[in-house]
C-alpha cells in the first residue's frame, strides 16, 4: 500500500535525522522520536477524515480524489 510506504519513508527519515543529530552530539530520546512519528500518523488521520467529510466518496473520480489528497 502506498500509505504504508509513505509512513515507512517518514519513519526512516526521522530515524536518519535522529542519527545525524547523534553524530553531532545532540541526541533525541527514543520517546521523542516516537512522538514525532505518532504526530505524523495522527496528521494523516485528520487528512483522511477531512477528505471523507468534504467529498462524496460514491461520486468522486480517482483523479479528483488524488487532487484533493494532494491539496490537503
Amino acid at each position: 500500500m502506498k500509505d504504508s510506504k509513505d509512513v515507512s519513508s517518514y519513519i526512516t527519515r526521522v530515524q536518519t535525522l535522529a542519527n545525524q543529530l547523534k553524530h553531532n552530539e545532540e541526541t533525541l530520546t527514543n520517546a521523542r522520536v516516537v512522538e514525532k512519528i505518532l504526530r505524523f500518523i495522527d496528521n494523516l488521520k485528520k487528512v483522511v477524515c477531512s477528505i471523507e467529510e468534504s467529498i462524496n466518496l460514491e461520486e468522486i473520480t480517482i483523479d479528483d480524489f488524488s487532487s484533493s489528497l494532494k491539496a490537503h
